[in-house]
Parts: C-alpha cells; structure tokens; sequence
C-alpha cells in the first residue's frame, strides 16, 4: 500500500466516523497539518501515530490496511464497532453465539 493510498483509506474511515481531520488529530496527538499531510499522502504516519490513529477511528490495523469490498464491509465493519464496545465477558458470550451459529449451519 502506498501513502497516497494508506492516506485515502485513513480520510475514508475518518469521514465514515464523522469526524473532521482536526479532531482527530487532537485524538492522536498529532498538529491538524501533520494530519492533512498524511490523508494527502505527502507523509507517512509513525507506526505509533498509525496504531493511535486505527484506535480512534475503531479500526484493527489489518482492516485499514486490507480493507474490505463487496456488501459485506458495512455489515462488518458496524458488527466490529459493536464489538468493541463489549467488556471480556460480553465478548465471550458473542464468540460463543457465533461458533453455536456456525456449528449449527454445516
């Protein structure tokens, strides 16, 4: 992936949170001109500010990287937000749910 790319893919996640390139920057810790430079792909992000910036966009790094095509990447990508919002517990519930939901279809 080149930066022109990792930096369109970031302002896609951005605009899909809502969120302005100067809030997130304040979320990363970054200045609002580092920030446009990299969605503008002239500068690549640190790996710390690119792990800063999946964590506030809720993404995994992979999904930014590797993203999604087709009708399932909403689906997906909403179901992973939700996830995230789950403590331990919940999360094993839901992991359960869906290993019972696979078994059940072969």
């Amino acid at each position: 992936m080149t930066e022109k790319e990792l930096g369109l893919a970031i302002r896609a996640a951005r605009l899909r949170k809502g969120i302005s390139q100067e809030q997130l920057a304040e979320q990363v810790t970054i200045t609002p001109t580092h920030e446009k430079h990299i969605e503008s792909g002239h500068r690549g992000p640190s790996v710390e500010v690119l792990f800063n910036i999946t964590q506030a966009l809720d993404l995994s790094l992979d999904r930014l990287l590797f993203p999604l095509t087709g009708e399932r990447e909403g689906q997906l990508r909403d179901v992973n937000v939700l996830l995230n919002q789950c403590d331990s517990k919940e999360l094993r519930i839901m992991e359960d749910v869906l290993q019972s939901l696979l078994k059940n279809k072969k």
